[in-house]
């Protein structure tokens, strides 16, 4: 099928997740360390459970109670998940916080069985590409929370060159892949 290549903008992914399409992002500089943190990142709609069973069973093969993880916008941070009493940065995904109730009723996709969430606080001088994006999709749905994944299929590392996105894009199957500046997809108009 022929590829649909057009200009990132932020608010048409906004757009497509919030539709509950499920986009690869393969933004700036690779990333290193134990987290996908949205440069190199599988990226959906927290609001929908359905859509942890499809990254978790369908693309990536894992079991289905296999955590993903939460960005967070900084402001909707204290409206799902518990405060932390002691002082670590939520920049890198690496703790695992108590998840409020209503988050399991309004992003029931990204919380554990345990009622936590590895949380990832995005603001705009910390990561302004998902900020941007967060804040477009949170415009559309009043939630400003999405699904964050390694760029990886099972087995394999994450993707470190563009060619790498783009393969694991069409091994996975994924809805649309935002490769630095540019939108690619066979199933977007």
């Amino acid at each position: 099928m022929k590829q649909r290549i057009k200009p990132y903008q932020a608010a048409e992914v906004a757009r497509l997740l919030s539709e509950g399409l499920i986009g690869g992002v393969a933004h700036g500089r690779a990333e290193a360390g134990p987290r996908a943190l949205g440069n190199r990142s599988i990226l959906s709609d927290a609001r929908n459970i359905s859509q942890k069973e499809r990254i978790n069973g369908y693309m990536k093969m894992r079991r289905a109670f296999q955590p993903l993880a939460p960005l967070c916008l900084e402001e909707d941070y204290g409206r799902f998940f518990e405060t932390v009493d002691c002082e670590i940065s939520l920049d890198y995904m690496l703790y695992a916080i108590k998840c409020k109730p209503q988050a399991r009723t309004a992003i029931p996709a990204v919380v554990h069985a345990d009622d936590t969430a590895r949380v990832q606080v995005i603001r705009q001088d910390n990561y302004p590409f998902l900020y941007e994006l967060l804040t477009e999709y949170k415009k559309i749905t009043g939630i400003g929370v999405l699904i964050n994944t390694s760029l990886n299929a099972k087995g394999e590392p994450i993707a470190d060159t563009p060619m790498q996105a783009y393969q694991i894009y069409k091994k996975m199957d994924l809805d649309f892949l935002v490769l630095n500046k540019h939108l690619i997809s066979n199933k977007v108009q």
